[in-house]
């Protein structure tokens, strides 16, 4: 992850799942041979309706950000 920003999330989710759609990260793993979607580990995630990050893969893009329809997600500089 980028060392001067960090994706946050706040308590809207509404778990429409853009923001695993467009993850960079999350697209290059769908693209191995042996993917499994249980067992990846994806930059960002929907369970139970609300998007969870793993921030050992979150490359901190931004892609999610700008795309999530309710404003969810975002950059902050640590």
């Amino acid at each position: 992850m980028a060392k001067d920003k960090k994706l946050v999330l706040s308590g809207n989710c509404n778990g429409c799942g853009i923001c695993v759609t467009v993850c960079p990260t999350n697209t290059k793993l769908s693209k191995e041979e042996d993917f499994d979607i249980n067992t990846a580990k994806l930059a960002i995630a929907v369970n139970n309706g609300i998007a969870f990050v793993n921030y050992d893969a979150c490359i901190a893009c931004g892609l999610c950000t700008r795309n999530c329809p309710v404003g969810t997600l975002a950059m902050v500089p640590v």
